[in-house]
Parts: structure tokens; sequence; C-alpha cells
């Protein structure tokens, strides 16, 4: 009875592509997801496991810009010799960068025996983690997430490297579990340092991960002149320039960007100043700004 129970236990975890014959020595691990899926939280294991993830991985969700820039520009003289110089400095090191698995379909042949980890997240909770984070429409959110989650099964679906489908909600109700069925994957030998490492960093959303990817918005909507909307907005963290639409109603009346340098304003704002000609525009007509594809009014 008790090997039955064991048999009808749903961990959350699946192999593709296993019985393909592949090296523990030489290994490049790649994991990809839908935006804010739960590949970070595997990006921190691997990292305590003592895989090399880029130069520059960033500390919160452990994604090689270096690596990921040359991919998404099209640089692919660049990617392979970034490969090429990673090879020779690793026998095992991995790539994270959730939204990559479009390019990667065409371009898994450049990594030196690939294995996929591939992160599966309830949509409802990548949708309502966007509205909080990113001050964005859950139902708009909702939707996006449900598309990309199938584009995702269908990459899944296309390559035939050994894959290892994680469930996100599956891992954090198991963390011991995570460890040791990734562990394995990867051809990492875990100790009990490793293994104590790896269960301190998993956690829901650790506060350095909710920090970083949290967007904040700033501006001010300063008003109309001769059929033109003034105001300044930038996004944080950093200091970055803004799309700004101008609405009234549902009807959008006018669309700019934040990147126009206004003197007379505070100087850490002077370059985030915007002005939009606006259609449609008449006295008494009541308008408002917003971040463009947010629910923030300036």
């Amino acid at each position: 009875m008790r090997s039955e129970e064991s048999n009808l236990k749903n961990d959350g975890f699946t192999v593709l592509n296993g019985s393909q014959s592949y090296s523990d020595e030489y290994v490049t691990l790649i994991c990809v997801g839908v935006a804010r899926s739960g590949t970070s939280l595997i990006g921190a294991v691997l990292r305590q496991f003592g895989v090399f993830l880029g130069e520059k991985a960033d500390p919160a969700v452990f994604e090689d810009t270096v690596l990921s820039n040359a991919l998404e520009a099209g640089d692919l003289d660049r990617f392979d010799q970034i490969i090429e110089n990673y090879n020779k400095e690793h026998k095992v090191w991995g790539f994270k960068r959730p939204e990559a698995f479009g390019l990667l379909a065409q371009n898994l042949n450049k990594f030196r025996n690939p294995r996929l980890i591939v992160m599966l997240r309830d949509p409802a909770s990548i949708a309502k983690r966007n509205e909080i984070s990113m001050h964005t429409d859950f139902l708009e959110q909702l939707k996006r997430a449900a598309e990309r989650t199938l584009d995702l099964v269908h990459f899944v679906e296309s390559i035939e490297v050994p894959i290892l489908v994680i469930s996100y909600e599956k891992a954090l109700s198991d963390p011991d579990c995570l460890v040791e069925k990734l562990a394995k994957f990867c051809g990492i030998k875990l100790d009990e340092s490793l293994r104590t490492g790896a269960l301190a960093v998993i956690e829901n959303g650790p506060e350095l991960y909710l920090q970083s990817s949290r967007v904040r918005y700033e501006g001010q909507f300063f008003g109309v002149v001769d059929g033109v909307a003034h105001g300044w907005a930038r996004r944080l963290p950093g200091d970055f320039a803004c799309s700004v639409e101008i609405r009234s109603g549902g009807e959008i009346l006018g669309t700019g960007t934040s990147s126009i340098f206004k003197a007379d304003l505070p100087e850490e704002i002077r370059a985030r100043a915007f002005s939009i000609p606006l259609e449609n525009f008449g006295d008494g007509t009541a308008i408002e700004a917003r971040i463009l594809g947010t629910t923030v009014k300036l």
C-alpha cells in the first residue's frame, strides 16, 4: 500500500528527454520560464550549489546581463565568444533568463551539453505579482501570463535536450524535494553543507528580490497650455524616462515620453519632462495623465 501511495504522489517535477545520454562533467544549465514564475528561486539554489551564473549576474535575480544582452541584441558573434570563454573557465555553468526561451530554440546548439530547467507557475500568481510590483492591470497580466505559459509549453515541445519541468508552487511546498531533484538533474553531488545552504535560500519572494523587482513611479501633471499637456515623470529605481498617456474618459488624446530637458525643473528631474500635443482637446475637457500601460495617475 505504501508503494502505491508513493506512485500516486504528485511532487511537481517531471524530467523530459531524460533517456538521452549526457555527461555530468561538462554541463550548461539553462533556466527559463514566464517572467515572475520563480526562476530566481532556481538561480539562488544554483548559486548555493556553486554553479557559475555569469560575470555580471545580478545578486537579486541571478541573470547574466552580458550574455543575455548579446542574445537579445542579435549579436551572435559576441554571444558565441562569451559561451566559448565560459566553457574554457567552467566545466559546469548556468544561464538564467526567464523570457529568453523565444530566442533559445534556434541557439541551443551553441551551448555545450545543455540541460533546461523550466519553471511553471499559476498565471494568477504571476498576474498578481505584476499588479503589485509593476502597477499593471490584473486581467491584462493574467491574459499575458496564460499566453506566455502556452508559448513556453510549445518551446518545451520543440526541443530534444534533457528538461526538468518544475511546478513553482510544489517546489515551495517541499524544499527538500526541490534540492534533491535539482541537484540530481544538474549532476551536483550534494553534501550537508550544500543542502543546508540551498534550503536556506528557498523562500517565497526573498526581500532583495521583492525590492529589486518593485517598480515605482514619480511625476506631476501640470496641465494643458495651447493644446499641449505638460509635466514630468520617471521610473524608479534608477532614473528612467516613462511613456505617458493623456486620457479623457476612455479616449487617449495623446502619448509621449518623459525625456525632455526643462531647466526650470528641480535638478534631479530636469531631463524627465514631457510635452504632449493633444487631439480633440477643448476647454472644459476633463483629462488625466497616466504612465502608459499601468494604473498609475500623475
